[in-house]
């Protein structure tokens, strides 16, 4: 069977989960003010003179952003946008996450190594 192996860069990676923060902050900027004031995709529409579907592509995240339009948005929310560059913490620098284990003691110290993948198929003892 053949197998693919997708290469991200670091920084790549990080340019992906940095803008998806930022979507992440628009939607739940514009939530909280469509509860608060009822405030609409076509007033936002409306202020930044494009179609009520070009904002919506843009919340949805199938539309490109930029630093901008990521400004005008928070603007027309009655919001205002900040940005900061924090020290990043040392990582691993893997790409896949194992979570610690459930259950820590000395007598577990399994060196089985660990299988990623779809579970096996179980057979009932049912005839059919």
């Amino acid at each position: 069977m053949m197998s693919f192996q997708i290469m991200i860069s670091p920084s790549r990676r990080a340019a992906a989960r940095f803008i998806e923060r930022v979507r992440r902050e628009l939607q739940k900027a514009f939530a909280e003010e469509k509860a608060r004031t009822g405030l609409s995709q076509s007033e936002i529409a409306r202020v930044l003179n494009v179609h009520r579907s070009v904002v919506n592509r843009e919340l949805r995240g199938t539309k490109d952003l930029t630093l901008g339009r990521v400004a005008e948005l928070a603007h027309a929310m009655g919001r205002k946008a900040v940005f900061a560059l924090e020290t990043a913490p040392e990582r691993d620098r893997s790409n896949i996450n194992i979570p610690p284990p459930l259950f820590s003691s000395e007598a577990h110290t399994s060196s089985a190594p660990v299988q990623l993948g779809r579970p096996e198929p179980r057979i009932s003892s049912r005839a059919a």
